[in-house]
């Protein structure tokens, strides 16, 4: 999840759990929580305005934490007299309107475009039909209306419009009639993106003003905050419903309902999730062939990430909290032993290496590797 401005990214923290503090070694600040009652973790960063900035950092955020999908939640201003301050506008496609050729007095316009994938724009189809996403939302005043979201394409250049007649005003019209808002960062993130694979990209914003020379008047009135809660609700309702992996899991024999997806690493520098080549050898056979290390090392990294994940999907605190029942694996697989504290911290302490856990018989590695493929 990605904001520019501080007001969007306190909206959006205020729905996680737990959020923690995570570095990345070029300086960009991380917040990385839970979304209660999901298997998702989140990773929030405040970017600052303009397109520019939003594609480097978001290139940024994608090659630290892998993520399923990325989003930007914020504000922006109406293009259109039926969208009113508050409502929520999901952007079927973004246009960086900027791009042109000026030829004898007259600006040809050559945007660049980038739809939204199908699967955020159908599970934001969804989240407005059943208008569960409106329980996110802080409680209204008696009276007030519930905001309206629309599915429409948002154009992203580099300028604040606040103007209800102006040459870049005029442009839209003529250009991108049918763009609904207007902001400053969604290309940028669409297109960092899109040059990772087709990465799923949500851009989400509330609208705080019309842009028709009125906006400071709107920000007086209070409705950015108003604007970023709505957009941050919206988003979260739609994440609620993302599938891990890409698609739906069938549980299989065995297999619990609910597996916690694959999802970041725990420390900057920690290597992508991969399938190794070949299953990890059993001790007793023999010297590994050469390249079987880094698979081995790979592996052992799924199985701590797996393992990790699900004791996060529960509600209890982490054995260093000092406070509630001590976690446990979802569904009561998991039986506590001594062993217990000593792997879950070596998981929790962020430092991206392999774990490699010994015990007697009964100590508890097998439940260390129940969820773990090839076993």
């Amino acid at each position: 999840m990605l904001t520019a401005l501080d007001v969007e990214y306190e909206a959006v923290r205020a729905h996680l759990v737990d959020p923690r503090p995570q570095l990345h070694p070029s300086g960009t600040l991380f917040e990385v929580g839970r979304l209660d009652g999901t298997p998702w973790r989140v990773a929030l960063a405040e970017l600052g305005d303009g397109n520019q900035g939003a594609a480097v950092l978001t290139e940024r955020a994608i090659a630290m934490f892998h993520p399923r999908a990325v989003a930007f939640v914020g504000v922006a201003g109406a293009l259109k007299g039926d969208i009113e301050l508050g409502d929520v506008v999901v952007a079927t496609h973004v246009y960086a309107y900027h791009g042109g050729k000026d030829e004898d007095g007259e600006f040809h316009s050559r945007p660049r475009v980038w739809p939204v994938r199908q699967e955020l724009d159908q599970l934001a189809r969804y989240a407005r039909r059943s208008g569960s996403w409106t329980g996110l939302l802080p409680e209204r005043s008696p009276g007030a209306s519930c905001p309206a979201v629309h599915l429409k394409p948002v154009a992203a250049g580099e300028v604040v419009l606040n103007s209800a007649d102006s040459p870049l005003r005029r442009q839209l019209r003529r250009n991108y009639q049918d763009a609904a808002a207007i902001e400053m960062e969604g290309a940028g993130v669409a297109q960092a993106a899109h040059l990772n694979a087709a990465l799923p990209a949500l851009i989400v914003r509330g609208i705080s003003d019309r842009a028709d020379g009125e906006k400071y008047d709107a920000d007086a009135e209070g409705w950015q905050s108003r604007a970023a809660r709505n957009a941050a609700a919206f988003a979260f309702s739609v994440l609620r419903e993302l599938p891990p992996g890409g698609g739906p899991a069938l549980p299989g024999p065995g297999t619990p309902t609910g597996p916690a997806p694959e999802r970041f690493p725990e420390g900057p520098s920690a290597p992508a999730p991969a399938q190794p080549s070949a299953p990890f050898p059993h001790p007793d056979a023999g010297t590994p062939a050469d390249d079987t290390g880094p698979a081995a090392h790979r592996q052992l990294l799924r199985w701590a990430r797996r393992f990790s994940d699900d004791l996060d999907l529960v509600d209890s605190p982490r054995p260093d909290r000092g406070t509630g029942s001590p976690p446990q694996l979802s569904g009561g697989l998991y039986v506590r032993r001594a062993v217990q504290d000593r792997a879950v911290e070596a998981l929790y302490d962020g430092d991206p290496k392999a774990v490699l856990v010994t015990g007697d018989a009964g100590n508890g590695k097998s439940s260390l590797l129940w969820a773990s493929p090839g076993i």
